[in-house]
C-alpha cells in the first residue's frame, strides 16, 4: 500500500472543497471494503483519502413527503438490513441482509457499492431495478440522476472528481406492487454470476407497468424494455394461477435474448444467458402471484 494523507471533513461541502483542493489524487471513503483492497493490491494509489465516517448526515434512512425512502449514501448495509420497511421497500432490506458476510455487512455502505460500480454488486442492480435516483453534491450545487445513468459501466461511473454521492432515493411505494430480487452467486465468493430485479404495478385504477433488470451478465445493470412489457400485460394475483410458471418462462427468454442475443459469443455468456432466463422466469412468477400485485 503506497502512503496517503487522511482527511476527515465534519460536512458534505468540506468534504467536497478537499476533494478539489487535493485532485487529482484524493479519493472519497467510506466502508472501504473495496477501495482498501485496491490500495493494498496496488491497483489504487491515491494521495488522499477523505472519510465520509464523521459526516453524521450522510447515514441513516428518512421518509421524504412523497413517501420516498432516502436512504443516505453512508449507511452500512448492516443497518439497512435491520431496519424494518414498509411494502416493497423492504425488499432493500432483505437484499442488503443477503449480501457478503457479517464483516463486510457491517462496514461496507450502499454508497460505495454505487460508486465501486462493480457489475457483479447487488445494491447498484436493484437500485436500477427499482427506478431509484441519486443524489451527488458539488461545489456548483446539488443534482440529481437515475441510477440507471449513474452506473455506466464496469468501475466507471457519472461522478465528477470533486462530487460526492450523498443519497440513494426509493421511489414512493405506490410506485410498484410488488418487487422481487433474485440473484445466482459464485460459490468462492458472494458476488453475483447474474442478478434479477423485477417490479411490478398492476393496481386497479392506475395503469399496468413494470422494470426487468439484470445485472452481472454486463458491464452495467441493463434493463429488458420487451421482457417487461410481457410482464405488465400478464394476469397478476389470483388470475395468475398456477399459469404464472409458465408466463414466467416466456417473460425469461424474452429478457435473455434481450440482454445477451444468440446466447452471447463465449461459454461465459451463454451460461449467463441461461441464468438470466430461469433467474427472470421465477422472479416473474412470483411477481404476478405476489398478493400485493393482485
Amino acid at each position: 500500500m503506497r502512503p496517503f494523507t487522511w482527511l476527515a471533513p465534519d460536512t458534505t461541502a468540506e468534504a467536497v472543497a478537499l476533494l478539489r483542493e487535493h485532485a487529482p489524487g484524493a479519493r472519497v471513503i467510506a466502508g472501504g471494503q473495496s477501495l482498501l483492497l485496491a490500495m493494498k493490491d496496488r491497483t489504487a494509489g491515491p494521495s488522499h483519502l477523505v472519510s465520509l465516517g464523521g459526516i453524521a448526515d450522510l447515514a441513516g434512512l428518512t421518509s421524504a413527503e412523497d413517501g420516498s425512502l432516502v436512504v443516505g449514501a453512508a449507511t452500512t448495509y448492516a443497518v439497512l438490513a435491520r431496519t424494518a420497511l414498509p411494502g416493497w421497500h423492504e425488499v432493500l432490506a432483505d437484499v442488503a441482509g443477503d449480501l457478503a458476510d457479517r464483516p463486510v455487512r457491517n462496514r461496507g455502505t450502499i454508497g460505495g457499492a454505487l460508486c465501486t460500480a462493480d457489475p457483479r454488486y447487488d445494491l447498484p442492480a436493484f437500485a436500477v431495478g427499482v427506478g431509484a435516483t441519486l443524489r451527488v453534491s458539488r461545489a456548483g450545487g446539488d443534482r440529481t440522476l437515475p441510477a440507471e445513468e449513474f452506473v455506466r459501466g464496469a468501475g466507471e461511473t457519472a461522478l465528477g472528481p470533486d462530487e460526492i454521492l450523498t443519497a440513494v432515493v426509493l421511489p414512493p411505494l405506490p410506485t410498484w406492487d410488488v418487487v422481487v430480487f433474485e440473484k445466482f452467486r459464485h460459490r468462492v465468493f458472494d458476488a453475483a454470476i447474474v442478478s434479477v430485479t423485477c417490479a411490478l404495478r398492476q393496481g386497479a385504477g392506475s395503469p399496468a407497468a413494470a422494470r426487468v433488470t439484470i445485472g452481472g451478465a454486463t458491464g452495467a445493470p441493463v434493463t429488458a424494455p420487451g421482457a417487461a412489457r410481457l410482464l405488465a400485460g400478464a394476469p397478476s394475483g389470483e388470475k395468475a394461477g398456477n399459469g404464472a410458471t409458465s408466463v414466467g418462462d416466456g417473460i425469461g427468454d424474452a429478457a435473455a435474448e434481450e440482454v445477451l442475443p444468440g446466447g452471447g459469443p463465449d461459454e461465459t455468456s451463454r451460461y449467463q444467458y441461461e441464468l438470466i432466463r430461469t433467474l427472470v422466469s421465477r422472479a416473474a412468477a412470483r411477481a404476478l402471484t405476489d398478493p400485493g400485485s393482485a
